[in-house]
């Protein structure tokens, strides 16, 4: 049996997460492209498919060992097209939108700098 390291299973999960989160704006498509429509997101459909395809193929990238350094990639640069182009918080004037939206902003760039640890360990 292989030796399965701390390592091995923190990029299943991550892997995991992403490929779930992808499969999920799929499966919700009309959600999230309402919400994208909101966030004046040119192609809101299009937008959300296209990500999800970036999830999933991140995911998998993670999970496989595959590929990891254009899954690391497109992961990273959906998760910044997110933090400033969706997730806005200062530009919300409800205060539980904002908080909501900051969150979401702060989850992501923690997600991104677990990502370029990842990458720094390749």
């Amino acid at each position: 049996m292989p030796d399965v390291t701390m390592k091995d299973v923190l990029l299943l999960v991550l892997g995991i997460f992403f490929i779930l989160n992808g499969l999920n704006h799929l499966i919700n498509t009309q959600v999230y492209k309402r919400y994208a429509a909101k966030r004046g997101l040119m192609h809101p459909a299009f937008m959300v498919r296209s990500s999800a395809v970036v999830l999933i193929f991140g995911g998998a990238s993670l999970v496989l060992r595959q590929w990891m350094v254009w899954g690391l990639a497109g992961l990273a640069i959906f998760l910044i097209l997110a933090s400033v182009m969706v997730h806005r918080f200062w530009e919300e004037k409800d205060r539980d939108s904002r908080l909501s939206e900051g969150m979401h902003l702060a989850k992501n760039l923690l997600i991104l700098t677990e990502l370029a640890y990842i990458y720094s360990s390749l």
